[in-house]
C-alpha cells in the first residue's frame, strides 16, 4: 500500500515570488505579535535542512535531501548516491527553524510545539519539554513498561518490533523492561501526547504548520480544529496540503527561510545552537566505613532533573596521570579509598556525535568532591569549547 501523495498535483512544489512572500511574511509576523495562543505544527519538512530526508516530496523535488522515503517505496527506487543526507540522525544539528522556535518560546510568545517527528531535535534544540507534544515518540526516549520512568539517552534507542530495547529500569526494586517510545505506522498515537495537542489547539488563537503535508490522521485534525474555531491557521510547506482551503493563510518556502522572515520582523535574533548537559555529582559514605566515601556520577535532563540522561559513553579516573579506573554504565558509582590524599581527575568522555572533547572534573583529593554538586556543561561545535556553570540559562555563542 502506497504511503505517499497519491495526487500528482498535490506532489507538485510550489514557491512564492519575492514580493508575494514579503507581504505573507509581513502579515504573518503581525498576527504573531498580536497573538495570545500561539502554536506551531511541525512535520518533517523542519528537518530537511539538517540533513534528514522526509517522507512525501515528489520524485523531481527541489530538495538537497531528494525524494521522501516513502515516494521512494513506491517508485520501488533507490536514493541516490549525491542526496545531501547524514548517516546518523544523532549527529544532526537544529536547523534556523528549530532554533528559532526556541527564540519565541523564550520571549514567551510561542506557547506549544506540536510535532509529528521522532528526530528528538526540538528536544535538543533546547526547547522546554514542558511546551512539546512529541505524537511520534522520540528515538532518544526510553520508558518502563512496569513503572514508566522516563530514560533520555545520547542515541538511538530504537528497539525490536516489540518496542523492547533490552536494558531494564534502574530504579530500586523495578528493574523493568525499558521500551523505545516511537510510534511506528498503523500503531496508535499515545493518548497524554493527543490530549495535551489538541488542548492547546482549542486554546490557540493562531496556528502555524511548518514543513507537514498534512496528510496522516488523526494528527492532521489538531491544526484542522484552530481553523475551525474560526481562529487563524497558516501554513508553511511547500506542497499543497489538503487544508489548503480552509487555511487563512498559505506560504510556500523553506521552513528556514519562513521562520528567518519571520524573526527579522519580529527583531528577536536567532540563537546559535550549542549541545547543553547536565551532570550531578553526589557523594555517600558508607556506613559500616565512614572513612569510605562513595561517588555517584550521573547525567540529567537539562529541563527536568528527574529525568537520567545518558551523556557519557565512559568516565575514567585519573590519578596522577594515571587511568585507575573505567566506567562504561550509567549512573556511574565508585569509591576511592585507597587514593583519598591525592588530586584527582574525573574524566568525561562523550558520544562525540559532535565531536565533543572530553571533560576534566579536577578535584585536589577525594575529601574535597562535594557532597552534591549540580551543574550544566555547554559546547560550541564550532570552537570545539565546553563552558561549566550552574546557571542552565549561562549560554554563549
Amino acid at each position: 500500500m502506497a504511503h505517499g501523495i497519491s495526487d500528482p498535483e498535490n506532489r507538485k512544489e510550489h514557491f512564492d515570488a519575492a514580493t508575494k512572500l514579503n507581504e505573507k511574511l509581513n502579515l504573518l509576523s503581525q498576527w504573531i505579535k498580536e497573538s495570545e495562543h500561539f502554536i506551531v505544527f511541525t512535520g518533517a519538512g523542519i528537518s530537511t535542512s539538517t540533513g534528514i530526508p522526509d517522507f512525501r516530496s515528489g520524485m523531481d523535488t527541489v530538495l538537497k535531501t531528494r525524494p521522501g522515503e516513502w515516494e521512494l517505496e513506491d517508485h520501488k527506487a533507490k536514493r541516490l548516491k549525491s542526496a545531501a543526507i547524514i548517516d546518523d540522525m544523532q549527529t544532526a544539528i537544529p536547523s534556523i527553524a528549530h532554533m528559532a522556535l526556541v527564540a519565541l518560546q523564550n520571549q514567551g510568545i510561542l506557547k506549544c510545539v506540536i510535532s509529528q517527528n521522532c528526530d528528538g531535535l526540538h528536544l535538543r534544540s533546547g526547547l522546554n519539554p514542558t511546551n512539546i507534544v512529541e505524537l511520534h515518540g522520540n528515538m532518544n526516549l526510553e520508558t518502563c513498561s512496569k513503572c514508566e520512568a522516563k530514560y533520555l539517552r545520547d542515541f538511538d534507542t530504537v528497539g525490536t518490533r516489540t518496542h523492547y530495547t533490552g536494558r531494564r529500569c534502574d530504579k530500586p526494586n523495578c528493574c523493568g523492561r525499558l521500551k523505545d517510545a516511537i510510534i511506528d505506522f498503523g500503531e496508535d498515537l499515545p493518548q497524554d501526547e493527543l490530549d495535551k495537542a489538541f488542548y492547546h489547539a482549542e486554546q490557540a488563537d493562531l496556528c502555524l504548520v511548518l514543513g507537514s503535508s498534512l496528510t496522516v490522521t488523526p494528527v492532521s485534525d489538531i491544526p484542522k480544529r484552530v481553523a475551525k474555531r474560526k481562529q487563524k491557521l497558516a501554513i508553511g510547506n511547500l506542497q499543497r496540503t489538503p487544508l489548503h482551503k480552509t487555511a487563512t493563510l498559505n506560504i510556500h518556502e523553506f521552513s528556514d527561510a519562513i521562520m528567518q522572515g519571520i524573526m527579522e520582523r519580529l527583531n528577536i535574533p536567532i540563537p546559535t545552537w550549542i549541545v547543553r548537559r547536565r551532570v550531578h555529582i553526589s557523594c555517600q559514605h558508607n556506613s559500616r566505613n565512614q572513612n569510605k566515601k562513595q561517588i555517584i556520577l550521573e547525567g540529567r535532563d537539562p529541563n527536568n532533573p528527574e529525568i537520567p540522561f545518558t551523556l557519557f559513553e565512559s568516565i575514567q579516573i585519573i590519578v596522577d596521570q594515571k587511568v585507575i579506573k573505567e566506567i562504561a554504565y550509567q549512573p556511574f558509582t565508585f569509591d576511592l579509598v585507597d587514593y583519598d590524599q591525592q588530586p584527582i581527575t574525573i574524566r568525561l568522555n562523550f558520544f562525540g556525535h559532535y565531536n565533543e572533547i572530553p571533560f576534566d572534573l579536577t578535584y585536589s583529593s577525594l575529601i574535597s568532591i562535594p557532597n552534591d554538586e549540580r551543574f550544566y556543561l555547554f559546547y560550541n561545535p564550532m570552537t570545539g569549547q565546553w563552558r561549566k556553570t550552574t546557571n542552565k540559562d549561562d549560554l554563549f555563542v
